[in-house]
């Protein structure tokens, strides 16, 4: 958009509470090369308050939860946040907002990522590695969806600081030419150059899906998660820590829930091809309760190699009465 567009536009008056904070971030900046400009667009962009539809958007995003089944909890920034900080945007840094609506969020993508790395790094059981059963249980893999559904975490209308669920903020690169690597030792003298930014306060609801158990399992790496290690940039200066809001009266003597064991039963069965069986040694199989899943380590045999539609026997993984998968075996 043309400067002379953007003047033009201006003429229809200053943000209010019908401005889309997204909308203004991306087509209201009077300059690119004055770096006062970037501030006070960003400033502006802060003080855009929540638009009022909301309110009746967020209601309904909560019964969809629960008509679904989805379990929540309500967790609050403890100072700051900045989410989608490295996506595209007209200025340096962006930030994640809703399309719609303008008001940042946090994207069940991100959540589902932190979890899962916090998991890995800094849970002392075996059962917790990138291999591990209770890891691919909720999480999944190359091959199979986890358990656990993810949704996106809204803002909860009027819960931000002061009332704003954006702040204006500012990210200062003290050493510019040595981050670039360029070759240049960090000094006293060298020029900082302070980068305005937004970066989003206020409470947020969680919301998962899937197994009971899991999910329980699942919001409790969350908690230590996001409190110790933060969602989003920025996160080792202190940014994106946030804690769970206890909504019901917590019960005493209450103890803490234990990571549910997994049970599995193998049944060796015949199955049907669902597709040929590829180079790498898989194909997809019906099993006898008519569940898809992959079947592995396919051999040569004295029967050549199994095609589609064709039948073969398999050592069939069942985790609470759901297949989740098949390895073949050899008939005899």
């Amino acid at each position: 958009m043309s400067r002379a567009a953007r003047s033009g536009l201006r003429r229809f008056g200053r943000p209010d509470f019908r401005t889309n904070a997204g909308l203004w971030l991306d087509r209201y900046l009077d300059s690119f090369s004055e770096r006062q400009g970037k501030g006070d667009l960003v400033k502006e962009v802060a003080a855009i308050p929540t638009p009022d539809p909301y309110a009746s958007s967020y209601k309904r995003w909560c019964g969809t939860l629960a008509a679904l089944g989805a379990e929540t909890r309500t967790a609050m920034v403890a100072g700051r946040m900045v989410v989608g900080v490295g996506d595209e945007s007209i200025l340096e840094t962006s930030v994640t907002l809703h399309h719609t609506y303008g008001v940042p969020y946090i994207p069940g993508s991100a959540l589902k990522g932190l979890a899962a790395s916090f998991a890995r790094q800094r849970l002392d059981d075996d059962e917790w590695n990138q291999n591990g059963t209770a890891y691919q249980t909720v999480f999944g893999n190359t091959d199979v969806a986890g358990y656990v559904t993810f949704f996106d975490a809204l803002y909860q209308p009027g819960s931000g600081q002061k009332g704003q669920a954006l702040h204006s903020d500012v990210l200062t690169v003290h050493h510019k030419e040595y981050y670039e690597g360029k070759g240049v030792p960090p000094a006293d003298w060298d020029d900082p150059v302070p980068l305005p930014l937004l970066s989003a306060t206020g409470c947020y609801l969680l919301a998962l899906a899937g197994p009971p158990a899991w999910v329980e399992a699942t919001f409790k790496i969350l908690k230590l998660a996001l409190a110790e290690t933060g969602v989003g940039a920025k996160t080792s200066s202190g940014y994106g820590r946030m804690r769970f809001v206890e909504t019901k009266p917590a019960r005493k003597e209450q103890k803490p829930v234990a990571l549910p064991k997994q049970v599995d039963e193998i049944r060796n069965e015949d199955v049907i091809l669902e597709s040929d069986v590829r180079d790498t040694r898989r194909a997809q199989v019906q099993v006898s309760t008519g569940e898809i899943v992959t079947c592995t380590d396919f051999q040569s045999s004295a029967y050549g190699r199994p095609v589609k539609g064709g039948t073969c026997r398999a050592a069939v993984t069942y985790r609470e009465g759901h297949a989740i998968g098949a390895k073949w075996l050899p008939r005899r």
